[in-house]
């Protein structure tokens, strides 16, 4: 009989669940808390919303939220620099995937429906008006912005056209973001569902016959091209 005790015992020990290190349980609580944080944001706004919403918003006490962020500027950087790393594990900019090219209308696509057009762009785009301003927030809040848009370009124009240094490329794809930058903010307040996805799909055609046109260099940067 003893073996089967024994057996039983390895039995439940293997069901009982590992406790979580301290670590862990920190790591935790800062990611439920920049998530709460950033639906805040896109709910509120920069200006509506305080450390002890965001607390009840994450089901955390406030001196837990405080342990991790002391301050409400530390909170919202942290929490922005949460959101473009998940932005940098979408497909294809992930180091996991392994892609050569990528066509602009694919491209495209992915970055409407995994960026712009979720509600967390809006909190992004709380967190880049609050950039603007020159004080400790702001510059904080630009560090985490140009580290992204650094690791974005270099990536996405290499996806796209297989260099960087060409600045037409580069210009032409601030475009195509800004354009997409553009819809998701009409997206955020027109009522009507259906012209945010007509407003792509008109954009997602330009975008692909500016891509075909021979003259494609000088039609973006206004330069004659020497014949």
């Amino acid at each position: 009989m003893k073996p089967q005790v024994e057996d039983a015992v390895d039995v439940i020990t293997a069901q009982k669940p590992r406790r979580r290190t301290q670590e862990e349980r920190s790591h935790a609580t800062r990611v439920q808390v920049c998530d709460a944080t950033l639906d805040m944001l896109s709910e509120l706004g920069y200006e509506q919303i305080s450390t002890t919403m965001i607390a009840k918003k994450a089901n955390v006490s406030r001196g837990a939220l405080t342990h991790q962020f002391p301050t409400r500027n530390q909170l919202l950087v942290a929490a922005y620099q949460h959101l473009v790393d998940g932005w940098g594990e979408i497909y294809p900019l992930g180091e996991q995937y392994d892609v050569d090219r990528f066509t602009i209308r694919d491209m495209i696509d992915v970055y409407w429906d995994n960026i712009f057009s979720t509600k967390r762009y809006i909190a992004a785009l709380e967190l880049m008006l609050a950039a603007r301003q020159d004080n400790e927030l702001g510059r904080s809040l630009r560090e985490v912005m140009e580290s992204w848009i650094k690791k974005r370009d270099a990536k996405t124009l290499v996806l796209l056209w297989g260099e960087v240094s060409n600045e037409s490329n580069s210009l032409y794809f601030q475009l195509v973001l800004s354009v997409l930058r553009g819809i998701a903010v009409h997206q955020s307040f027109d009522q009507d569902e259906t012209v945010a996805p007509q407003l792509l799909e008109m954009w997602k055609r330009i975008a692909h016959r500016v891509e075909e046109d021979p003259m494609r260099e000088e039609l973006i940067t206004g330069k004659r091209l020497s014949s």
